[in-house]
């Protein structure tokens, strides 16, 4: 390949990999195994070794962790949350150990290491001052996270005080914030099935605007090590955790010593021969270098530090036989293919089920009913089919056919030249995508329904006590049909109905996302409803669409981020009265409202702002919102009309074009003080 090819090879992985940290990081829902991911990641690197004259504008390696939501405050780690390189086999680890050596030089011959159990959980970071927990945040991307300290204090296993003597000034502990497998399952069957997995389930949790409901959670932490301490610190990590754990911060029961790799290969083993029986999800083990001196020493290079590498385990595999391939339909109609297998047992746990991901995947491992196959489990991943095994002793059924229309509603299935996924052309009805609509407007991320998840929908829709949005709220109308059904009593009933009048209230914008509209986001939904001055406007433009919509439609081409894909399905959507007739509905049942920006005169009232690189003092979303206050109007992209560009670190184009126009450039500690004159 030429270095054109090269570039357009390394900028395609680098994409690949960004979906794939943002399914993990951001959003809790890895499509992909950690031992696939790694694949990618060691793909990448080796390209770019062999092509360091390429110049990259970006590189997911030089990341860690996700992005911060603009749902919480920003929080500055005193000291680097790091991510770990990875060992996958004996080799990476003695290469490990060889790096480790040549790095110290001759004064160091024999190295100890600390293993501990690498959680399957969400990494936090907890500020301690002398003894008292101050505030607590997630790792966000290693530098900046998000402050979620009343959550935290929900949390029986984290100590709010540490009531000892000699407890250092300042203590920065880090660890992971998990749920065991058993209350997983608990959680899950009196929600409804609404999470993945412990990890999701973790994350789910601790991520919550409200305390009260991470409360609930069964929650539990333990500590993986520490950033910055201010007072007495031993020599080695194994004293300073076992320090942690006489001040009642829990540490891994499974923290262990080696001064050998073969050491280290025995104790992993073990783990390995235990996994099935260890009370919650790990996906590995970390060794670290023991000695703390050594590790001030070796630093970091790059995102990891070079002191410490994770040993991942491989991913659990076993044959089976595939009985049947289904099809499922999704709520936006995404046609999925799912092998049904003879069950078999993967590390611990029966699987009956497997994603065969899309029919190019089905055609390219031609994989057929009635084939023996090789089944792959990883962590947190939906089990999949690695490879057909072939057996020329047995015949094989016949090569299999995607099919042309949605076995749920018989209506013609499209492709979308845009996607890989084919869809079902029936939207409004097939029932397929009207049941994963409903699951959507009471989920998590929608209106977020307590005791209202997949399990109760699909019994309610059955039922048909719910077939339609607002009959979610018509439910304590059916009292007495719903405690004639198995698990249901008057208190269950109770309870939910107090959930349903509990999420009664809510605005404008949470309306529009939790319709599931195809494109429609949270960003989108609320964008959406800046073009509505109130609900009564909004209410009047759906009973008379056809003379609004025009006008209408001009107003959201204007408003900054929202583009002509979110708008047409929009539009789309509500060109059906059905649709119309059911959010009309819902506006009567519920006390919706719209967001109201007060706004003060100020020196940047009428100014068009824009935002540019990373800001560190404030959220993006507090920043807009603050400049909105003071009359200002924030744009997306720069043009002459700009007035003002607020440019953090790592601007790009946008600050050369400014500067360029000759638009007036001003730092984050200027847009500040401009804030509080």
């Amino acid at each position: 390949m030429n270095k054109k090819e090269i570039k357009l090879s390394i900028i395609k992985l680098i994409d690949e990999i960004k979906i794939h940290n943002d399914l993990y990081y951001n959003k809790d829902k890895p499509s992909i195994t950690d031992a696939e991911y790694d694949k990618l990641v060691v793909k990448l690197k080796k390209i770019i070794n062999e092509n360091p004259l390429i110049e990259l504008a970006e590189n997911p390696l030089n990341e860690i962790g996700g992005k911060v939501s603009e749902d919480f405050t920003k929080f500055n780690h005193p000291s680097p949350m790091l991510s770990l390189d990875n060992a996958m086999t004996s080799d990476d680890l003695k290469n490990f150990e060889k790096r480790l050596k040549n790095f110290l030089g001759s004064s160091v011959n024999n190295i100890e290491y600390c293993i501990e159990p690498k959680i399957d959980g969400l990494s936090v970071n907890l500020i301690y001052e002398n003894g008292k927990l101050v505030s607590a945040a997630t790792r966000g991307n290693g530098k900046v996270g998000e402050i979620i300290t009343s959550n935290i204090r929900t949390i029986n296993d984290i100590p709010e005080k540490i009531d000892f003597e000699n407890v250092p000034s300042l203590m920065e502990i880090r660890g992971e914030i998990f749920m065991t497998k058993d209350d997983f399952v608990v959680l899950n069957k009196s929600s409804g099935n609404q999470f993945a997995n412990p990890r999701n389930a973790a994350a789910g949790s601790l991520r919550q605007i409200d305390p009260m409901v991470t409360a609930k959670r069964p929650l539990k932490f333990i500590s993986h090590g520490f950033g910055q301490i201010k007072g007495k610190k031993y020599e080695t990590y194994y004293d300073q955790m076992l320090q942690l754990k006489k001040w009642k911060i829990p540490i891994s029961p499974l923290m262990n010593k080696s001064n050998s790799i073969d050491g280290l290969i025995d104790i992993y083993s073990d783990i390995v021969s235990k996994r099935a029986a260890i009370p919650y999800d790990i996906d590995g083990l970390v060794y670290k270098v023991n000695n703390l001196s050594l590790q001030d020493r070796l630093g970091f290079v790059g995102k990891a530090p070079r002191w410490a590498i994770a040993h991942k385990f491989e991913s659990e595999t076993a044959q089976t036989t595939v009985k049947k391939i289904d099809i499922q339909i999704g709520r936006t109609g995404s046609v999925t293919p799912v092998a049904r297998l003879i069950p078999v047992n993967i590390g611990g746990v029966i699987v009956s089920n497997a994603t065969l991901h899309n029919f190019d995947e089905i055609e390219k491992k031609d994989i057929r009913e009635g084939d023996r196959v090789i089944v792959e489990r990883a962590g947190d991943v939906i089990p999949h089919v690695i490879e057909v095994i072939n057996d020329k002793k047995n015949k094989r059924g016949i090569k299999y056919k995607k099919p042309n229309v949605c076995p749920i509603c018989n209506s013609k299935i499209i492709i979308d030249p845009e996607e890989v996924v084919i869809r079902c052309s029936g939207t409004y009805i097939c029932e397929a995508q009207i049941l994963g609509r409903l699951k959507h407007f009471v989920s998590r991320s929608a209106l977020d329904i307590e005791g209202l998840g997949e399990k109760q929908i699909n019994l309610f829709f059955s039922n048909k006590f719910i077939q339609n949005y607002s009959d979610v709220y018509n439910l304590r109308n059916k009292q007495p049909e719903i405690c004639q059904l198995e698990g249901w009593g008057e208190l269950s009933f109770n309870n939910l109905v107090r959930a349903i009048e509990s999420k009664k209230s809510f605005p404008l914008s949470k309306l529009i996302y939790s319709l599931g509209i195809r494109f429609v986001g949270e960003k989108n939904a609320l964008a959406i409803s800046e073009a509505f001055k109130s609900v009564d406007s909004f209410k009047s433009f759906l009973q008379n669409l056809k003379a609004n919509t025009s006008k209408v439609r001009d107003t959201m081409i204007e408003i900054d981020g929202l583009g002509p894909k979110a708008i047409n399905s929009f539009f789309e959507y509500l060109n059906y009265k059905n649709n119309r007739e059911e959010i009309i509905r819902l506006l009567n049942l519920c006390e919706i409202y719209v967001d109201k920006i007060v706004v003060q005169e100020s020196k940047i009232t009428g100014k068009k702002i824009l935002f540019t690189g990373s800001l560190e003092k404030m959220s993006r979303a507090e920043a807009k919102n603050r400049a909105e206050r003071l009359g200002a109007k924030v744009v997306s992209s720069i043009s002459a009309s700009t007035d003002i560009l607020i440019s953090g670190e790592k601007s790009g184009s946008k600050l050369k074009k400014a500067k360029e126009l000759g638009i007036k450039v001003i730092s984050e500690e200027q847009w500040i003080k401009l804030l509080e004159s």
